[in-house]
């Protein structure tokens, strides 16, 4: 088959952007690089070390691997305050060190050019911001984590010394009960957990970016997302004799990508564009594409073991759904991105 309308002949290596990781902590938001990101836990409980430094909650034990969780909000000077069951760890590995860190919640995906970062507007003795970039929804500020990891004081603990939980004599945690037993929960399941150590604890193998279409909810392994943008902040290109699915094309500094309305494309009946309206970057070997989703709900984690392959869907898109789960009560389905990639309507030869 001949190069086709999707086809990009170079995905140009050389370029400096990186994929990011964006998240919430104490009302504002800060990114560091996904590839450090190892695992995104629920918050548990966790055994409190009295001599630790401040930053330093305390210990977690993952699955028999024993790791510093650190509040970051304290090592950027904010007050500290009272851990919701909302709140989450990232998992990092920086430089062959494993640690946690304390966060509100997980917020986006972005790509971004280390270039376009500003300077910090006041003199920081840490040192841990790399700067800062101000886009539609505020200031994003870039975390350096070698700093952060260099900073943390390191602390000797043998495994016999763990427990499966801890009480907060610090006041750290709600001590109602629900909560308490929420976190309990969470602790031990962390602990006993089975994970096939031969495979690598790489985020991007087990998490998902989830959005949504006409009231379902879809996700794609997030390994195969470049980017996520909103709709208004791009100037789209309408193409002439395409299918009506393919709704033009934007450059995306440099790169010129095609956007389809994946609804179109799936007989999903359509639901107007609004100010959440989405486009999300997908890259393979030899394809990028956009595809208009109507909102992006965060990032999943699900690991195989618990997709259904019992598929039973809405619309009748089931030659592209691979897989479901049930999370948080709700039915959400795999996209089979392949599959979808390989469909013959997506070809289009370049004489048109």
């Amino acid at each position: 088959m001949e190069q086709n309308f999707l086809t990009v002949s170079d995905f140009s290596t050389n370029k400096t952007s990186e994929l990011y990781i964006t998240f919430n902590l104490s009302e504002k938001v800060y990114a560091i690089p996904a590839e450090k990101i190892i695992e995104i836990v629920q918050l548990p409980a966790l055994t409190l070390l009295e001599k630790a430094p401040d930053y330093i909650v305390g210990l977690l034990n993952l699955r028999g691997n024993i790791i510093s969780i650190i509040d970051l909000s304290m090592i950027l000077g904010f007050q500290r305050k009272v851990y919701s069951a909302e709140c989450q760890i990232l998992i990092l590995n920086v430089n062959d060190k494993k640690v946690g860190i304390i966060i509100d919640s997980v917020k986006d995906v972005i790509q971004f050019e280390k270039k376009l970062l500003e300077p910090l507007p006041y003199a920081s003795k840490e040192h841990i911001v790399n700067g800062v970039y101000k886009d539609d929804a505020g200031l994003i500020a870039f975390l350096d984590l070698d700093k952060i990891v260099k900073s943390i004081e390191a602390i000797e603990i043998s495994e016999a010394e763990i427990k499966e939980t801890s009480n907060d004599t610090a006041g750290l945690f709600p001590i109602d009960k629900a909560s308490v037993e929420k976190f309990a929960k969470r602790a031990l399941k962390l602990q006993k957990e089975l994970r096939d150590e031969s495979n690598s604890l790489n985020y991007q193998e087990d998490y998902f970016i989830s959005f949504s279409l006409n009231e379902e909810i879809f996700c794609i392994n997030l390994k195969f997302v470049r980017e996520i943008t909103k709709l208004k902040n791009v100037n789209l290109t309408k193409v002439p004799c395409v299918p009506d699915f393919i709704i033009g094309i934007i450059n995306l500094r440099g790169d010129f990508i095609t956007i389809i309305d994946i609804k179109k494309f799936l007989s999903i009946p359509k639901t107007d564009i609004t100010e959440k309206t989405k486009i999300i970057v997908i890259r393979t070997e030899n394809i990028q594409i956009g595809i208009l989703v109507d909102d992006i709900f965060g990032i999943e984690n699900i690991p195989n073991e618990k997709l259904s392959h019992n598929i039973q869907t809405k619309y009748e898109k089931n030659n592209f759904t691979a897989a479901e789960i049930m999370l948080n009560n709700k039915v959400m389905c795999v996209f089979d991105l392949k599959k979808f990639l390989e469909d013959e309507r997506l070809f289009i030869e370049d004489a048109i």
